[in-house]
């Protein structure tokens, strides 16, 4: 197989038509095979062209901007301020004191949030999803993140969703599509081509990022993964943005 060929035919169908296929379109467009999968060898070349199937996250913020986020803190400038002032009446201990305070705050403060950081990450790692395959003809239960475009992906209800795909088989199968569109009730999955004006909240023969399965089984082609699926479209908008501060630390703010 071709990996040059295959991003070709990607890029050609970047305006999101592949509910307009059917199985026989698919398999030729992603060079795959809906018996036995992709060949392991194809899969990694694919991964090294394409990257893992995660969406975007920002940086984590080094040392200094932590301890930088820590010193911002309203309290600590009236200690800062509290601490100028003492100097200035020549009282050296205690303006000594007030800084060794507000030092130790901020160093501590940073080392915590630190660790909550990582903790937060392995705990992440722990819940990462899991996937069910064909590779190579053999069904396999692989990390989400080695998804690739043209894995045949094994789904059946309860599995959460972690890559876009096309189906090709379908029985009785619903999927809870709320993150992505705001619909409550499951949505019942068929496998016939649409229209290629169909919007995205009616294509109801593709599975997206996001969503989980609540009923039924099927087999389908995975299509997009990471930042190029629908739901990494949106999460590419507010990765950089400013983070909100709670009310309370607004108020005190202000105070």
């Amino acid at each position: 197989m071709h990996s040059s060929k295959v991003s070709g035919t990607a890029d050609s169908q970047a305006g999101g038509e592949w509910h307009a296929l059917d199985g026989a379109q698919l398999e030729r467009a992603l060079e795959t095979d809906l018996v036995h999968g992709l060949g392991l060898e194809e899969v990694a070349e694919r991964r090294r062209r394409l990257g893992p199937n995660e969406l975007p996250r920002a940086r984590p913020p080094g040392i200094a901007s932590r301890l930088l986020r820590q010193l911002r803190s309203p309290l600590v400038l009236l200690l800062a301020a509290a601490s100028a002032l003492a100097f200035t009446l020549g009282e050296r201990v205690d303006g000594c004191v007030i800084a060794a305070v507000i030092a130790i705050d901020a160093v501590l403060g940073a080392l915590h949030e630190g660790r909550a950081e990582r903790a937060l990450e392995a705990l992440s790692r722990l819940a990462r999803a899991r996937a069910r395959v064909l590779r190579g003809g053999a069904e396999r239960e692989i990390d989400s993140l080695d998804l690739v475009p043209g894995d045949v992906l094994l789904c059946a209800a309860g599995d959460a969703v972690t890559a876009d795909a096309r189906l090709v088989e379908a029985e009785a199968l619903g999927a809870n599509e709320s993150a992505l569109t705001g619909e409550s009730e499951p949505v019942a999955k068929l496998v016939a081509p649409l229209p290629r004006e169909t919007p995205l909240a009616e294509r109801s023969n593709c599975l997206h990022a996001g969503t989980h399965l609540t009923s039924g089984r099927g087999r389908a082609i995975v299509v997009a993964t990471g930042t190029r699926s629908e739901l990494g479209k949106l999460a590419r908008l507010p990765v950089g943005a400013p983070v909100a501060h709670p009310p309370l630390e607004q108020r005190l703010a202000r105070l």
